[in-house]
């Protein structure tokens, strides 16, 4: 992360000569009321997200600067920062300026920890933004005003669709200030992400959307008052009506009434001398300009091209002036209202008088002009990424600067935010001749980039046009590997890079062996195993025959994958545990984390659940440690998938509530994430979570088309459980035929594997009628089973599907049994309840009430309320009615909570961030979070402050 340099900070100063900080703000009496209503809540620990959407000149930064003001007089940490257009290259800038900038920052930049050189350094710095505002929320109120949100910068916009969300139980109150915006753009969805903070329903967090309107003629009135210091009389107010309301230029209109003396002062009261529009209203800005100097028009020319605010310094040196030649012409221009001081620096007096010159000045001039300004900046010491923008908009083809500057800007933030990077690499390679040097790697970095950036479609059309036009056949197949070796894009999309590679000529024998290697790899993790099969012979052939290291190990963990989709559980194990041992990935590599990762699911399924739960446990604190994000969430969807199958259910959905929104769907490209949305819409319909199951239901429907068999297998599943669930078999069985009709036998098994999943399906095809489907299923898991001799879950698995099938006590009965002695309680209560079932069936009432009384129980003690409440149904229609005492555990209070809530909640009663809070429990701080989500409702409080305080008095009862 870089400074902003060449652009010094400060607090923001008056708005102009004839509008000051001091001067009232009229016309905003709702608007005020509003905020302080804000600021009284947010004394009380509540924060809040106001938005306020303003045309150009309607004063949205002025009620800014009130809110500003406000908060500071309430004692609060208040923090401003504003967007610029020329800094859509540097990351987090305008959050930076708010943070960090001022007199009194309400951060301090060296608590910031370190960022990470990796492609995941956003994720970490918003994470450690996150803690440092919850340190000093914990102390005191924060407000924090960004203005100018159209133009933010990638980072900041990711920080806003984040952070608010996450501080959402802490009093901080966003300020977001913007002109109307296009609500599926970047900004929009980033403002929309903001908005919807408050909707959870664990906090009292407020959102509210102003949009500022033009003023009344008895604001009008008010501010000519303020401005001229005397009463105006009918005929100025009616001259002032040419405005519109428009507190900008109702200001530029007395300004210059006033400069111009068309005005004129008698007994208290201002009359309008000559009833024109002055000169400074009514001409363009050309011809404002024209009435100066040369040299003022050269400085406000230079001063439009150096961004929103700037120094004298900077002015000389664009202008190869010493500073002391510029002073006469710079106090022209603040004798006209066009710049002010603002602090150590200068500005434009508004925004649209910055606009209006730069659109005086000839359209083929500005160009030359942005170039001659980046090269000033640079030539004084800016960072490439802080003239990236000028210079992609201004510099000529063939311009090396240019080239190698906006090379190095993408070089800079390519980790941060790789689609703006890419963005700047491919303008650098627009600006190159053929046979420049650099186009080879420019086109490398691109193509890359586009596709760290999920932007896969034009990643592929770019690559597949530029790659070969510039690379020898090597360059462009490490090219492609690279992308290959892309987890967080689809692996059909890795797959067909390997493919291209492969297509290649004259490839060296290490190079092929590892492009073969991983696209087995990418076909294994897609669900593809026949195609992955059929190609292993080809790459133990490249293995034998290159000496390259990291492709056997690749080729090993595709193969453990390939074994575990067969049901080879325990030869699975072996191989990744003979690789473990081989890999010499410095400091967990991303080969041994994924290898770790299909080790806690192979241990889950052959029941060593305390030994997967601890090595989950160890992945996520190790990825926290080592600041690998995709490695966190790895083992986070992992532990989500362990504890929906051990009955956790409220832990489970700690772990996964929040991770997945209805925005990004179409990242759900890989198996891990697919089985997570899976687990989390199941948790949603064994908790009767509607909100979350219609959540995950859509993620499901965007799913289908990921072009990912394991992926839309996994959708299928979940939404054919919501079709169950709403009593609908028919439907449920089209939703698994939705793939194809013949691949509704292919469904199964998914992966990663659940058991307990074979008699849920086996129910949903006898309900249906699909007797095919049923046999089919209870075939493959009693083949599972019989691969794996003393395995209890996959035993139990088959016993109760062929219960199922063949409407057998004996086996339903037994598959109990084998249920009774592990942690899958859901699975319990299910095989419980269908035995239930199948007693009624055979007449005997009293076996199926005392199964049904096991199922109720089990249920109960899970929190599954809506398998309950089925259950119970099933028992009244028999005549009896059960209270059980976990179902009359309290709902509400601290007895109502879970021991890892608890331990939650008194690490933050105590004062600990989410971030300290994960640390000393080694879970993530997400989970932190959606443990505090579910405390706050249960003990029916918004906010940490209202937690500490309940905390404090239950302690002293």
């Amino acid at each position: 992360m870089t400074d902003v340099a060449h652009r010094p900070r400060g607090p923001l100063a008056a708005s102009g000569r004839v509008t000051t900080a001091a001067a009232p703000l009229r016309g905003r009496a709702a608007e005020l009321a509003l905020l302080d209503e804000h600021l009284a809540r947010l004394a009380d620990g509540v924060g809040f997200v106001w938005l306020i959407e303003a045309d150009p000149g309607l004063g949205k930064s002025r009620l800014l600067r009130q809110v500003q003001v406000r908060a500071h007089a309430a004692g609060f940490a208040v923090g401003h920062g504003a967007a610029d257009p020329g800094e859509a290259a540097v990351e987090l800038a305008v959050l930076f300026d708010a943070l960090f900038g001022g007199t009194e920052p309400v951060l301090k930049r060296a608590a910031l920890p370190p960022a990470p050189t990796s492609r995941e350094r956003r994720y970490w710095l918003i994470q450690d933004i996150e803690a440092l505002l919850e340190q000093v929320a914990l102390r005191r109120p924060v407000v924090l005003c960004l203005d100018d949100v159209q133009w933010a910068d990638g980072g900041s916009l990711a920080a806003l669709r984040l952070l608010p969300a996450r501080l959402a139980c802490m009093p901080v109150g966003w300020v977001l200030a913007f002109r109307p915006v296009d609500r599926d753009g970047d900004a929009g969805r980033a403002i929309s992400a903001a908005a919807e903070a408050a909707t959870t329903a664990t906090t009292t967090t407020t959102t509210t959307t102003t949009t500022l309107r033009r003023l009344e003629a008895s604001a009008v009135a008010e501010v000519a008052a303020d401005m001229l210091g005397a009463t105006p009389d009918p005929d100025l107010l009616d001259l002032a009506e040419s405005a519109r309301g428009n507190p900008f230029q109702l200001t530029e209109l007395l300004g210059g009434l006033r400069d111009e003396q068309l005005i004129q002062f008698d007994a208290g009261r201002v009359l309008l001398v000559e009833s024109r529009l002055p000169e400074r209203v009514k001409g363009s800005m050309r011809r404002r300009l024209g009435r100066l100097t040369a040299t003022a028009r050269q400085i406000a020319a230079v001063a439009s091209c150096l961004g929103r605010r700037f120094t004298l310094s900077q002015l000389a040196c664009v202008l190869g002036e010493p500073p002391s030649a510029l002073i006469d012409g710079l106090a022209e221009l603040i004798g006209t209202g066009l710049i002010i001081e603002d602090a150590d620096a200068l500005r434009f007096s508004h925004d649209l008088n910055r606009e209006a010159v730069r659109a005086s000045l000839p359209r083929t001039t500005l160009p030359a002009l942005d170039r001659q300004v980046a090269a000033a900046l640079l030539a004084a010491g800016a960072m490439p990424v802080e003239v990236a923008t000028q210079l992609a908009a201004s510099a000529a083809p063939g311009d090396e600067v240019a080239i190698a500057t906006l090379m190095k800007a993408s070089d800079a933030i390519s980790d941060s935010d790789p689609g703006r990077a890419a963005d700047l690499a491919r303008r650098a390679l627009d600006l190159t001749t053929r046979q420049h040097q650099l186009r080879g790697p420019l086109i490398a970095r691109t193509a890359v980039l586009l596709h760290a950036a999920a932007r896969s479609k034009e990643a592929k059309a770019f690559a597949d046009g530029a790659l070969g036009q510039a690379l020898p056949p090597d360059q462009e197949a490490e090219v492609r590997l690279s992308i290959a070796s892309l987890f967080a894009i689809s692996p059909e999309v890795r797959a067909a890079s390997c493919r291209s590679a492969l297509a290649l000529d004259g490839l060296p024998p290490a190079l092929r062996a590892r492009l073969l290697a991983q696209l087995f790899h990418n076909l294994v993790v897609a669900v593809r195993p026949e195609e992955a099969r059929q190609l292993a012979p080809e790459v133990s052939a490249a293995i034998a025959s290159s000496d390259d290291r990291a492709a056997p190990l690749t080729f090993e963990l595709g193969q453990a994958s390939l074994d575990y989709m067969a049901g080879h559980f325990e030869a699975s194990l072996a191989r990744v545990d003979t690789f473990l041992q081989r890999s010499s990935d410095p400091g967990e590599g991303s080969r041994e984390r994924l290898a770790r990762h299909l080790r806690c699911g192979i241990l889950v399924v052959i029941d060593r659940f305390d030994e997967a739960l601890t090595a989950a446990a160890d992945g996520v604190s190790s990825a926290q440690q080592a600041r690998q994000a995709w490695a966190l969430h790895l083992f986070q969807r992992h532990l989500g998938r362990q504890y929906l199958q051990r009955g956790q259910l409220a832990d489970a959905a700690a772990v996964l509530e929040g991770d997945f929104g209805a925005d990004d769907a179409h990242l759900v490209v890989s198996v891990v994430d697919a089985a997570a949305v899976v687990a989390l819409g199941r948790v949603a319909l064994h908790t009767s979570d509607h909100r979350q199951a219609e959540l995950t239901g859509s993620i499901a429907q965007v799913m289908l088309t990921s072009g990912v068999p394991g992926v839309e297998r996994h959708a299928a599943w979940l939404l054919a459980l919501q079709a169950m669930a709403q009593g609908d078999p028919a439907g449920a069985r089209r939703r698994l035929a939705t793939l194809g009709e013949a691949e509704r036998l292919s469904v199964f098994p998914l992966f990663p594997l659940d058991p307990a999943d074979d008699p849920q399906l086996v129910r949903i095809a006898i309900a249906s009628g699909d007797t095919e489907l049923a046999e089919s299923v209870t075939r493959a898991a009693r083949h599972r089973s019989q691969l794996n001799p003393g395995t209890t879950g996959l035993a139990a698995g088959a016993a109760h599907a062929g219960g199922l099938l063949d409407a057998d006590t004996e086996q339903l009965a037994a598959a109990a049994v084998m249920l009774a002695t592990g942690p899958r309680r859901l699975a319990l209560a299910s095989a419980l309840e269908d035995l239930g079932g199948a007693h009624l069936l055979a007449g005997r009432a009293d076996d199926a009430v005392a199964a049904f009384d096991g199922a109720l129980r089990h249920y109960a003690e899970c929190g599954a309320r809506w398998d309950a409440g089925r259950v119970r149904s099933r028992l009244r229609r028999l005549g009896v009615r059960r209270r059980l005492a976990a179902e009359r555990r309290p709902t509400a209070g601290w007895a109502a909570m879970t021991d890892a809530e608890l331990a939650v909640v008194r690490l933050a009663a105590d004062g600990l961030t989410n971030k300290e809070i994960a640390e000393r429990l080694y879970i993530s701080a997400h989970t932190v979070s959606g443990h505090l989500r579910h405390a706050f409702e249960k003990l029916a409080v918004h906010s940490r402050v209202a937690l500490t305080r309940l905390a404090a008095e239950h302690d002293r009862t």
